[in-house]
Parts: C-alpha cells; sequence; structure tokens
C-alpha cells in the first residue's frame, strides 16, 4: 500500500508539471476495476486535495469528482462484464469525459483530444495496477507455510 501510495504522489507531481494527463485518476479507476475496497475512496480523496493543490484549482471539487468516479466505477465492477479487461478503455472514457465535464477546464471540442490518450493509456496501467495486486500484495486469506 506504500508503494501505491509513493506511485500516487510522484504522478500527481507529474502530472501537475510535466504532464496534462489525469494519471492518478486512470490508476484509481483501474484499482477500483480490480480490487473494491474502501481504501480506495480514501485514496481518492486524498489525490484530489492533493491534485487540487498543486493544480491550484478549488480544493474540495476535484476530490468529489474523484470520489464519485471512484465509486461509479466500484459499483460497475460487481458486473458480469467485469471479466473482460477491454472493458476499461470505454469504462475510463466515459468516466474521463464526465471529469473534464464537470471541471469545465477544458473547452467542449478539445475534451476528446484529452481525454482519448487517457483511455487508450489506461489499459496498459490496468495491466500493470492488476500484475502488481496478484503478484504482490499479500492478502488475509493466504496462508503461507514456513
Amino acid at each position: 500500500m506504500k508503494t501505491l501510495i509513493g506511485i500516487l504522489i510522484v504522478l500527481s507531481f507529474f502530472q501537475s508539471s510535466v504532464m496534462p494527463l489525469d494519471l492518478v485518476l486512470i490508476v484509481l479507476i483501474c484499482r477500483s476495476y480490480i480490487r473494491i475496497d474502501r481504501f480506495n475512496l480514501y485514496l481518492a480523496f486524498a489525490f484530489g486535495l492533493l491534485d487540487s493543490h498543486l493544480n491550484l484549482n478549488t480544493l474540495g471539487i476535484r476530490s468529489i469528482i474523484y470520489l464519485s468516479i471512484v465509486q461509479t466505477t466500484q459499483i460497475i465492477s460487481k458486473s458480469r462484464l467485469t471479466g473482460n479487461p477491454f472493458l476499461i478503455i470505454p469504462l475510463s472514457f466515459i468516466l474521463l469525459v464526465i471529469k473534464e465535464l464537470l471541471m469545465g477546464e477544458t473547452p467542449l471540442p478539445k475534451v476528446f483530444n484529452t481525454v482519448l490518450p487517457e483511455a487508450l493509456l489506461s489499459l496498459p496501467i490496468f495491466y500493470i495496477v492488476r500484475l502488481w495486486e496478484e503478484r504482490f500484495i499479500a492478502r488475509k486469506d493466504i496462508k503461507l507455510r514456513v
């Protein structure tokens, strides 16, 4: 969990200074699609505040949007269709368009130019997060023999 928090901190500084892609939200969408956990909501709130602070936006607006997007992703991930990993691309595309429309930072014709690369980037991030969650995170239900 500490590694994920560290990666999200680095990504939030990276997206506010170098690249305008919302990498933190993509990682949060992918993690909440893979694993339904209350910790996803805590991460969404905290990094929404951090992103608002780094981008000099009103504090709290981005947190509420991140929380609603993560909660929506967790609700959708309970359905039968979640077995297909390619569903993450249209899901992230729709959720990122909704985020851009709610934030109102980007004009409407340019929304698709910024959201499309983010949606296509969500598939490799999804596989990286899934590999990390399956291989390197020990769960309580797994007993190791010594």
